[in-house]
């Protein structure tokens, strides 16, 4: 009995045997983390190149705005698009600083009326009245191969991105649909 508690042959693949799971785990963590922080820049990019370029002209057409964002959404390119939701609004504020959609235009999803709310709150800071603002909500739902491994930990079984930017308009205040 003595010799058998004495041997230490085998303890080494014990070990491996033991932390295997534990390892495989902390990669497919690691991977994961890795293409959630990349699409999430993406995410945030595609809102702040569409508000941004937008603020720069004037006046838009439908299908230059069709143009627009089709190109932007290109900047998820390695990753799925089927998922991507793009909504660009020019919002209007009156003299009390009551915010509202004066047009809207969408990529993969429905646009906001004219007259709705904004898709998010915008802050106080820069609201001016008579001033136009380019306001640009952009979701994104992910699916990953470890998405259903970790979905008792995270609950769900994707990851929701949600990616939004505000722009002035650069020449003069208001931003026009054609």
């Amino acid at each position: 009995m003595r010799a058998l508690l004495a041997d230490r042959k085998g303890q080494s693949g014990i070990e491996f045997t033991l932390l295997l799971p534990v390892m495989a785990l902390l990669f497919a963590g690691t991977v994961d983390l890795g293409e959630g922080l990349m699409v999430k820049r993406k995410i945030n990019q595609i809102a702040e190149v569409a508000s941004d370029i937008v603020s720069q002209e004037t006046s838009w057409s439908t299908s230059e705005l069709n143009t627009l964002l089709r190109g932007a959404a290109s900047i998820l390119i390695p990753f799925d698009s089927s998922a991507l939701a793009i909504q660009v609004a020019v919002v209007d504020f009156n003299a009390v600083g009551a915010a509202k959609v004066n047009w809207s235009t969408a990529y993969q999803t429905n646009a906001q009326v004219s007259g709705d709310p904004p898709p998010f709150e915008i802050p106080s800071d820069l609201i001016e009245t008579d001033v136009q603002l380019v306001v640009v909500q952009v979701d994104y739902a992910m699916t990953t191969p470890f998405t259903s491994l970790f979905s008792t930990i995270t609950g769900s079984g994707e990851y929701s991105f949600v990616g939004r930017a505000i722009s002035r308009p650069r020449v003069g205040d208001k931003v026009t649909r054609k």
